[in-house]
């Protein structure tokens, strides 16, 4: 029983191939197949998707895939062990616009939906910023108050296992922008086995 239910489990590939269609309505599972097999031949895994532009997988492991699914997305997959002896799907998926900005999907490994607020908690605005010691607080409102809309870039860390959040910054200039370094900060959530904490 051990051994069939080992080889029952899948791995990052075998779930990359079998994902639905319609999380990326753009490449289908050919495409998805053609990519792991050109990463398999050590050649750059690279396809057209039906948009006409190329995706490219460069990151497959075991427990972890990094793709750049055009232009202005890129997506992360991460197979979690959960403390129930079963996993679980994490995905990031960043869109690059103006600003960076993340969505945090979760999924078993039948690619079914799962309640993201089960497994990660959301993230306060504020946890992103910090006033330092030496800025005043009328500044550092002024500051907060370019951030606008609130956009959120986050980037899972397989070796971590971990996710970093921080603050995009769209729709300022080169010079606020630096301002805003200042203020800005980066939060870090880990796998624990049952939830991003």
């Amino acid at each position: 029983m051990a051994v069939l239910s080992a080889t029952a489990q899948k791995d990052m590939r075998q779930l990359w191939v079998d994902m639905p269609d319609s999380i990326v309505q753009y490449l289908n599972n050919t495409k998805r197949t053609e990519m792991v097999d050109f990463y398999d031949m050590g050649v750059k895994a690279e396809t057209t998707n039906r948009l006409a532009s190329p995706t490219v997988l460069d990151t497959l492991t075991t427990h972890y895939a990094h793709i750049l699914l055009n232009e202005a997305a890129r997506m992360q997959l991460a197979l979690l062990d959960t403390d129930k002896g079963d996993s679980i799907i994490c995905m990031v998926r960043t869109f690059l616009g103006e600003a960076p900005e993340s969505v945090i999907s979760f999924y078993n490994t039948n690619w079914q939906p799962l309640d993201a607020n089960d497994y990660l908690e959301s993230i306060d605005t504020l946890l992103l910023l910090q006033r330092p010691d030496t800025m005043d607080m009328d500044t550092y409102n002024k500051l907060v108050a370019l951030i606008d809309p609130i956009m959120i870039e986050a980037c899972y860390n397989p070796g971590e296992k971990a996710i970093e959040f921080q603050l995009s910054t769209p729709f300022v200039t080169k010079e606020e922008r630096r301002r805003l370094e200042c203020i800005r900060m980066q939060r870090k959530v880990k796998w624990n086995g049952k939830k991003f904490i």
